[in-house]
């Protein structure tokens, strides 16, 4: 007898592995999602190699996608053309990969992000640039860390942070510009990085600055928990409240909003494909990405609330065997209704 399941029980987390899994090109990376372009994307490989390490899973071929990741950062090098944001990602992949970096690997990064550092501090986005932001300054740093060489002159780097710091408690990308929720995300991790929280002059008003992104009306039960990406948005979204969470984190655990905050990442789980999805206006398709998907899980990971990806979803599960038979059952009502039908015609 064919057993035919008519619901179908499986953990959030399941959902999830298996959407990060179905977006992986074997021994070039992972795309970004798991729609018709499934073109590599760096970023996305990163995220979710660090989302399958912490569920114990691997890339199908490790070899081969250390090899292609290598190649890549290689091939950047031997046409002069080194992006700042790619080289992090290729870079994090590989030390997620467990990947043991040869000293002429080291030496081209490292002189690579040593060109970048600007005398009066921060770090610029190439070696031929020097334009300085907070932004660049960053992924060096982050960079150097990762392939354990260390950061020069951290007061100066420390001072030039601080003095893109704005009266509203936010940073802008230098000290010219106005406050950004992504400037003021990355002006935290630097001071993190460097243990320099405690320069902060005015903890509280960032952690407010922050918190001003915070989306409390609770009648809007699609927004409601998130924070928004800036001062005119609409919608909240995943990232924009990962980078909110992620420094009030650093700066103060105790102002999190954890309950309102993990209800509203877990809600936006699509069980289509099992990734984490953003609203969108109107009609517009919404689809998951890694990259969301990452921020949602790096989020719960934040509030303690990753063990809820554990809780069993319950769904109809659609096969042919269910589709036969609601076709079969219409067919045996519709028939039964026209003999009933003729029978009283008679």
């Amino acid at each position: 007898m064919i057993s035919i399941p008519s619901v179908l029980g499986r953990t959030r987390n399941a959902y999830l592995i298996d959407f990060v899994l179905d977006s992986e090109i074997e021994s070039f990376g992972f795309s970004n999602g798991i729609g018709e372009d499934k073109s590599v994307s760096f970023e996305a490989t990163a995220f979710a190699i660090d989302i399958m390490d912490y569920y114990s899973k691997s890339p199908s071929n490790i070899e081969n996608l250390q090899e292609e990741l290598k190649e890549n950062i290689n091939n950047m090098f031997d046409i002069s053309n080194v992006d700042l944001y790619d080289l992090y990602y290729l870079t994090y992949s590989l030390k997620l990969l467990d990947y043991s970096f040869d000293i002429s690997l080291v030496d081209k990064i490292s002189l690579f992000l040593n060109g970048t550092q600007q005398i009066n501090g921060g770090f610029s986005i190439s070696n031929s640039s020097k334009s300085v932001s907070i932004t660049s300054s960053f992924y060096v740093i982050e960079l150097l860390g990762l392939i354990d060489q260390p950061v020069t002159n951290i007061s100066s780097h420390k001072n030039w942070v601080l003095s893109s710091y704005n009266e509203d408690g936010g940073f802008g990308g230098n000290a010219s510009l106005s406050s950004t929720l992504m400037s003021t995300y990355y002006a935290i991790l630097i001071l993190d990085e460097f243990n320099e929280l405690n320069s902060l002059s005015d903890p509280n008003k960032t952690i407010n600055y922050l918190k001003s992104y915070y989306f409390s009306n609770p009648s809007d039960v699609d927004n409601f928990g998130g924070y928004l990406p800036d001062e005119i948005a609409a919608l909240a979204l995943i990232s924009s409240t990962y980078f909110c969470i992620k420094g009030i984190s650093l700066i103060d655990e105790n102002e999190l909003t954890i309950t309102e905050t993990t209800d509203w990442v877990l809600n936006r789980q699509n069980f289509q494909d099992g990734g984490f999805v953003d609203n969108t206006e109107a009609y517009q398709q919404k689809l998951s990405s890694i990259a969301t998907s990452y921020y949602a899980f790096e989020t719960l990971k934040i509030l303690n609330g990753l063990s809820k990806l554990s809780q069993e979803i319950w769904m109809v599960e659609f096969n042919f065997w269910i589709l036969g038979i609601v076709i079969i059952s219409l067919g045996v009502i519709i028939a039964i209704a026209v003999l009933i039908w003729k029978k009283r015609r008679l």
